[in-house]
């Protein structure tokens, strides 16, 4: 064994003369390490290896391809929130909306683990997320340590916490409201490197370091389970070319409605980029001023995943308690677009009967029936006499939204002497308008929200 250790014969030495006049040096050099020693070094070193790589991707790390986290984030340069950055999805997979939500789905290997860091947030979008710098995303400003805000000296911070929601699947108007709600000391410090978990508050402040920032709240929800009743939109269309169906809904002053959005948009490609786009909406409250506790918000909604897939829905509920005219708009914001805006016109609290009165219907000499599907009015043509009043019902058995609308004697549609529906008829819904037409003639009608596919007339005779 001596041999096959040291490659030659070993000489007899008597191990007392050796005691006495070998040096230290002498002893390790001349040391022999067993047989197995090698094989042991280089197990420790695989499995070094292998430990590392393990806290690399996971315990430093997850999430993983497959994971869908979420976490809420507001950014502050001293008392002033900082508009939501723009909606960039990144090859990695850590990407937001432009719905203050930080989105961490892993598409490859480099975004998993501490890939998915929120330096990497900030990063990959073209910003920058250092202990001492700033830069967000869309911004040519750069915030570093040292500069003033407010006329003192500024520091940045980045602070973590728990929204207390889990999972966040996607209930982000809680979660945010949740996250704005804490104090700065419900928060912790953390570095760029930090991974936001599946349900933290971020909070990224530059300001003084000893002055808490103040968070206003930015919306109100209300529980759409207690709506009153249900209005169905739809929205396609990019950038400029945006479309909400209808652009503008009607309620009653008190009333809780639920107003469900389904994003119809078309996916398209340019070039090597994939234009998928995310829509939303922001309801202005009583004040008529976006950004204020009194907005309800509809988060960005995916478009559709493919050809001919359907598109995500969502939902928020609504109520004004004074009549008026107020704005809704599309939640995205895109750098250099004026986001779309329609309106929402809140009509006078319709009056209660007293307990145990039936309200009377009002009068009519003669009551037609109309079903609206989603490609045409069955029947397409209705007759009446002239001079007498008429109650059409209306319908609605296709799965959008529907109406009535009668052109009147002035043969034009959208003028004063129209007849047409209240509100809107939504799917398995029923309408109805009452009205009375003197000459003789044949009249238009048309669903507003499908103007050129759900058409016919009326004969007055």
């Amino acid at each position: 064994m001596d041999f096959w250790r040291s490659g030659q014969a070993r000489s007899y030495r008597d191990p007392r003369v050796a005691r006495k006049s070998m040096t230290v040096w002498q002893r390790i050099a001349g040391f022999h390490f067993p047989a197995w020693a090698p094989v042991v070094f280089i197990i420790a070193i695989v499995f070094g290896i292998l430990g590392f790589l393990f806290y690399y991707r996971s315990a430093a790390g997850a999430p993983r391809i497959g994971d869908h986290w979420h976490a809420a984030y507001a950014i502050f340069v001293g008392d002033e929130l900082q508009p939501r950055i723009q909606e960039i999805v990144t090859s990695e997979g850590i990407h937001t909306h432009g719905d203050s939500m930080i989105h961490t789905h892993p598409h490859i290997q480099v975004g998993e683990g501490s890939g998915a860091k929120v330096a990497n947030f900030f990063g990959d979008q073209g910003g920058k997320l250092t202990n001492n710098e700033l830069k967000i995303p869309g911004r040519e400003k750069v915030y570093k340590n040292g500069e003033e805000v407010d006329g003192k000296r500024a520091e940045l911070r980045i602070l973590r916490a728990d929204s207390g929601i889990h999972p966040l699947g996607g209930d982000f108007n809680r979660a945010i409201v949740a996250c704005n709600a804490k104090p700065e000391s419900e928060f912790e410090r953390v570095s760029p490197r930090y991974v936001a978990k599946d349900g933290d508050c971020i909070r990224i402040v530059f300001g003084p370091p000893e002055v808490p920032v103040v968070v206003e709240q930015d919306r109100t929800i209300i529980d759409p389970s207690t709506a009153d009743r249900e209005i169905q939109m739809e929205v396609t269309g990019n950038a400029e070319q945006t479309v909400f169906t209808p652009g503008s809904i009607d309620v009653q002053a008190g009333e809780t409605v639920k107003v469900t959005l389904k994003n119809n948009s078309e996916v398209t490609q340019e070039g090597d980029k994939t234009i998928a786009p995310f829509h939303g909406l922001r309801f202005s409250g009583a004040d008529r001023e976006y950004g204020t506790s009194d907005d309800y918000v509809l988060p960005n909604l995916d478009p559709p995943s493919g050809p001919g897939l359907p598109g995500q829905s969502g939902s928020v509920a609504i109520k004004y308690d004074t009549p008026g005219e107020y704005e809704f708009r599309d939640e995205q914001a895109l750098e250099g677009v004026t986001p779309i805006t329609g309106k929402v016109i809140v009509g006078e609290a319709a009056a209660t009967p007293a307990p145990g009165v039936t309200p009377t219907p009002v009068p009519a000499d003669l009551s037609l029936d109309l079903t609206a599907t989603d490609a045409a009015f069955e029947p397409a043509a209705l007759t009446v006499e002239a001079g007498k009043t008429f109650r059409i019902k209306l319908a609605n058995s296709g799965t959008v939204i529907h109406n009535l609308r009668i052109a009147g004697p002035d043969g034009q549609f959208d003028t004063t002497d129209d007849i047409v529906t209240s509100t809107f008829v939504n799917p398995g819904g029923t309408g109805e308008i009452v009205g009375k037409i003197d000459a003789a003639g044949t009249y238009a009608i048309r669903d507003d929200y499908h103007k050129t596919t759900l058409t016919g007339t009326l004969t007055v005779q």
